[in-house]
């Protein structure tokens, strides 16, 4: 989906991605990460994105849990792909703490 139906805010400072389920391939988890950084990048904002813990949908069988966070540079806060630990995230010093 990209930035489809974002509103273009100029002071824009954090975007929330609610993904639901996980991904469900190695190159699903790649484009989504790098559409993120992208869209981080552009609308010179921190971009975090989440999936649920399990990633499960409709008991599929190949699902691959995600948290991620990029800063308006698009450079890596933390990606997470297969662990589903709690973490806080203090967005000031981008320092993450796993719970």
């Amino acid at each position: 989906m990209g930035v489809e139906g974002l509103n273009n805010h100029e002071h824009l400072s954090i975007i929330f991605n609610p993904i639901g389920v996980g991904m469900f391939s190695e190159e699903q988890f790649t484009e989504w990460t790098e559409e993120a950084r992208k869209i981080a990048m552009e609308r010179k904002a921190m971009i975090i994105g989440t999936s649920h813990a399990d990633g499960s949908y409709r008991n599929c069988g190949i699902s691959i849990p995600i948290a991620y966070c990029f800063d308006k540079n698009g450079e890596e806060v933390f990606l997470s792909k297969n662990d589903t630990r709690t973490r806080v995230l203090e967005t000031d010093s981008r320092v993450t703490t796993f719970v």
